[in-house]
């Protein structure tokens, strides 16, 4: 009987975890689809060292809340504004992939910069699933845990709201650079040794 329980409770983590895992995968998808085309495209248009970065960052959170994702798997009662959240915290990931990288794009259109077009959307975009991420951590009771998570998080929107606001080209590099570094700092170091993050089937 305790399996078969086992078995349902995790049925409906499966059940929920198919769309984000379909929204995220859209995401990685859009993103490297955009790279590669800005890649092929290199000579006509030279790829944009801020966008670039931008890239590699958010392919990297993209990568680290999806796994992140499955520490919902313990979760024992599900309700419909647990499932809102996430599904909302993924969309804002996704968004992400497509200010950086807008769908349907003319070669004329792709010619331009364009991040500069899109700073506010990505910005947006970034603080939206940086408050998403807030509180999908706080209903699964991880908020201080660990203590520095909170402070982590806030500082990425407090720089996000910074970008919306400076609306300059040598921001949104040091924006770009310090996202990236810090995020593989985080993801490979503090994590690793610091953070208990191993998935337990």
């Amino acid at each position: 009987m305790q399996n078969q329980s086992s078995l349902n409770l995790m049925s409906s983590f499966e059940f929920i975890s198919i769309l984000m895992s379909i929204v995220i995968g859209l995401g990685v998808t859009n993103l490297l689809a955009g790279a590669g085309r800005a890649f092929y495209r290199r000579r006509e248009t030279p790829m944009d060292e801020v966008h670039i970065v931008l890239t590699l960052a958010t392919l990297l959170i993209l990568a680290l809340n999806w796994w992140v994702a499955f520490k919902w798997n313990t979760n024992v009662h599900w309700s419909f504004d647990k499932f809102l959240v996430l599904i909302v915290w993924t969309i804002a990931l996704y968004m992400l992939t497509t200010f950086l990288y807008p769908p349907d794009l003319s070669e004329e259109e792709e010619s331009r910069n364009r991040f500069e077009g899109n700073r506010s959307g990505y910005y947006s975009a970034f603080i939206a699933f940086c408050v998403m991420d807030v509180v999908q951590t706080a209903l699964r009771s991880g908020l201080f845990d660990p203590a520095w998570y909170l402070p982590y998080v806030g500082q990425y929107a407090v720089l996000a709201v910074g970008g919306l606001v400076v609306r300059k080209r040598g921001y949104d590099r040091f924006f770009a650079w310090y996202q990236l570094i810090t995020l593989l700092i985080w993801s490979l170091a503090v994590r690793r040794y610091l953070v208990s993050d191993s998935i337990n089937g």
